[in-house]
């Protein structure tokens, strides 16, 4: 059974998907990272179903030749981001964060840092430099 659930996970939801914890010191939220049904897709399930939370889907499109993370935030925020897939074991997300009236452009880190930890690095591009804006983690539940 094991193994039929691992091959019907991505590559990405094979590096990160479980129950955890994700956040900072000020603010934490349960995640759920896992297979979608019948697709080589996994969704993440984030946060509380209000303002706070959202649903991403990630999987690879061939014909693009790239990995895609599609965040749908509750609150009527939007995230698109792309990458090129793992590389020594990150996964370096490239996009942009639609909050309406204002779209940050960036990129977000994530690594299996532990078999029970994930850390993610935030960077937005400002004045055409990437800069170092935040980061959090995930301890596994």
């Amino acid at each position: 059974m094991a193994a039929a659930v691992l091959a019907a996970l991505s590559l990405f939801g094979q590096a990160f998907a479980g129950t955890w914890t994700c956040g900072d010191a000020h603010f934490q939220t349960p995640w759920h990272i896992y297979a979608a049904p019948a697709a080589n897709w996994t969704v993440v399930d984030w946060g509380p179903r209000t303002g706070n939370g959202g649903t991403a889907y990630v999987g690879y499109v061939p014909a693009r030749k790239q990995w895609l993370y599609e965040d749908f935030h509750f609150d009527g925020s939007y995230s698109m981001n792309t990458s090129p897939g793992p590389v020594n074991g990150s996964w370096s997300w490239t996009g942009t964060y639609d909050m309406g009236k204002h779209v940050l452009h960036g990129v977000v880190i994530w690594k299996r840092a532990t078999r029970t930890r994930i850390v993610r690095t935030f960077e937005q591009t400002l004045g055409g430099k990437v800069v170092h804006v935040a980061h959090d983690s995930c301890a596994a539940r």
